[in-house]
């Protein structure tokens, strides 16, 4: 997966994209992730291609997105078992309260949702980013707790200023620090 000068060359990472506002930021993460050798593959939501388009990861990593279950010359096939096989490591971010409420509960009605379903025994790392009323609503606390039962590693929320002009815990974490607990995971691959 990678050599001594770079934890990550090589490495195939899979960016889940959400429909929250930070979506913006993952951006900024897919092209880190690329500097810095691996090989990124994005899909996303159909909220999150509401709020950025798709050209913008593909501009960035060089690779098409994928957004729909079936989609393209090649539907034949299985997108989502595909994606999880290929993954060395899986990122969701931003990962809103609803990405977070189906990995926990297997819910699979999405492609990012299903894929995530098959890549329960991969290393995956969230990042979550919603307002601060909805981090602390007791049903999402439960399902963050369920994703760390199942060994998900969870990077932020952090606290500042969100979307709504609020101050409070639930901004995405910071693209370099989610590329440096990236490398973690990596190095900790790299190890077993």
């Amino acid at each position: 997966m990678a050599d001594h000068g770079n934890i990550l060359e090589g490495a195939s990472v899979l960016l889940g994209v959400t429909g929250g506002i930070a979506a913006y930021k993952a951006v900024d993460l897919a092209g880190r992730l690329t500097a810095a050798g691996a090989d990124v593959r994005c899909v996303m939501t159909p909220s999150a291609c509401k709020l950025i388009r798709p050209k913008s990861f593909e501009a960035v990593t060089g690779r098409a997105v994928f957004t729909k279950m079936w989609s393209g010359p090649e539907e034949y096939r299985i997108n989502h078992i595909n994606l999880a096989d290929a993954a060395d490591i899986v990122v969701v971010a931003p990962a809103t309260a609803n990405i977070i409420a189906k990995v926990a509960n297997g819910i699979c009605d999405d492609l990012l949702s299903t894929t995530l379903c098959a890549c329960w025994d991969k290393p995956v790392l969230i990042a979550p980013a919603m307002n601060s009323r909805m981090w602390a609503n007791p049903a999402v606390q439960r399902n963050v707790g369920i994703l760390r039962q199942m060994k998900f590693d969870l990077i932020g929320p952090e606290t500042g200023r969100l979307a709504c002009g609020a101050e409070g815990v639930g901004r995405m974490a910071e693209p370099a620090d989610i590329l440096a607990a990236i490398e973690k995971i990596a190095a900790r691959i790299e190890k077993s």
